[in-house]
């Protein structure tokens, strides 16, 4: 935390504008044009109404840096890093706070090849932000427009089997919470066939809910799945990046099942090594041991599952918040890639997406958020460890992970919001609840 703004892997967040202003906007994007090497950079925004702000003060930045700048206006984080990968090869940036709630945004940045900046970048990155040493040019450099939206949706229906979906005709709900989704994704569903109800569309940017894809979050969505008779319901965060379903029954079974189900059907058709973060659930090691093949576990944050991958091969992994990556499409998190999968895969079973849902093993997952504004989380990170260190078997990679016979807690500082996460996986409803409960009752 810098001066009120979270600065991770995932970029810079903060509450508009008391922390994140359009002149730290601008002072970005002086940064990120003095830092880059390319001459052509990539912009998008969300639908949040402090987007076009935050967007041209990055763009001007940019600009002043000579930096010839090309704006895809509203567009997905997933769109953005497809086309910077596959097809431009340059680097980019896009203005969401993905999953935080609408007071918040932030700035994401991509280097040339279409994935987020890792630790060692983005210390680099700031090192120009605060040193204010930026590469002023003689020559401002030309913004432009583009947009690339059909090439992105074909590159996600050449991954599945998009005539056997278009068989089924499914009928589906998706609550996109007034992001992204709310400009693409009935049209991106119409491509695959499917009758798509959209709840939560307008007006863009005003979210009617918490827009964090969590089950406590999708009451309104499991409602409309059954009294619409709906397939399946999926719901997107504003940026469309992370992907929840809901079962034609209304059954939530949570966001870690997106990526269960997605890995599932990807080892189906190609085998190949898995890569999940800590805090993902272990239903991921009995599917991909079924398949034969290994899992590798990093850092919470999508770039370093990304480069888990690409070190280890894979070709499908994600993170347990539903956000799947699947390589054949592009290496980042996305929920229009987690649709195509989950109904390709219902179309080949030929079941109900409950009756999938019940197959898979039972594994039981408690989250919870403490907040730790002002407080010293090393100091609590540390006193876990030697606490701990000789109850337990211990991970210490991010935060500390705590692993029994019967499951495990995950305890670490947020890099997207003031928050200590607390993870807890059980292979009972019970034995979760007494995990979250022995140390949730400590920090508040």
């Amino acid at each position: 935390m810098k001066n009120g703004l979270q600065i991770s892997v995932s970029g810079i967040r903060g509450i508009y504008p008391d922390f994140l202003t359009s002149e730290v906007a601008n002072l970005f994007g002086l940064s990120f044009g003095s830092y880059v090497r390319k001459k052509k950079v990539f912009i998008c925004r969300d639908t949040r109404v402090s987007g076009e702000s935050l967007k041209q003060a990055v763009i001007t930045g940019l600009l002043c840096t000579g930096k010839d700048v090309v704006d895809l206006g509203i567009a997905a984080t997933p769109e953005l890093a497809y086309v910077l990968e596959k097809i431009e090869k340059s680097p980019g940036v896009v203005i969401t706070a993905s999953h935080n709630p609408g007071e918040y945004n932030g700035i994401k940045f991509f280097s040339g090849e279409g994935i987020y900046l890792n630790s060692g970048e983005g210390a680099k990155l700031l090192n120009i932000y605060e040193k204010r040493a930026f590469t002023v040019a003689e020559n401002p450099g030309f913004l432009s427009s583009a947009g690339y939206t059909e090439k992105y949706f074909g590159a996600v229906y050449n991954a599945v089997d998009i005539e056997k979906i278009k068989k089924r005709r499914f009928r589906v709900v998706v609550d996109v919470c007034q992001g992204v989704g709310a400009l693409l994704t009935e049209r991106f569903l119409a491509g695959m066939g499917c009758e798509a109800v959209i709840i939560n569309k307008e007006p863009p940017g005003v979210f009617s809910h918490n827009p964090e894809p969590l089950a406590e979050n999708l009451g309104g969505l499991s409602e409309s799945v059954v009294s619409e008779k709906a397939d399946i319901g999926f719901a997107q965060d504003p940026d469309g990046d992370r992907l929840a379903f809901v079962c034609e029954d209304g059954e939530i079974p949570g966001e870690e099942m997106t990526v269960v189900l997605c890995i599932k059907n990807f080892l189906e058709k190609k085998k190949s090594p898995v890569v999940v973060n800590l805090s993902t659930t272990s239903l991921v090691e009995e599917t991909a041991k079924s398949f034969g093949v290994e899992v590798y576990r990093t850092k919470i944050g999508e770039i370093n599952v990304v480069e888990g991958m690409k070190k280890n091969g894979s070709l499908i992994g994600g993170e347990g918040n539903g956000g799947i990556v699947c390589s054949d499409v592009h290496y980042g998190r996305d929920s229009f890639v987690g649709m195509a999968l989950i109904l390709e895969y219902i179309a080949k079973r030929r079941k109900r997406i409950s009756e999938i849902a019940e197959e898979l093993p039972k594994y039981f997952m408690l989250k919870k958020k403490v907040k730790i504004e002002g407080k010293d989380t090393s100091g609590i990170i540390e006193e876990l460890k030697k606490e701990y260190a000789s109850k337990d078997e211990l991970n210490l990679e991010d935060g500390i992970k705590i692993i029994r016979r019967d499951g495990w807690i995950h305890i670490r500082p947020s890099g997207t919001e003031p928050v200590l996460r607390i993870y807890a996986e059980g292979k009972t409803e019970e034995t979760a609840e007494k995990y979250l409960s022995e140390f949730t009752g400590r920090f508040g």
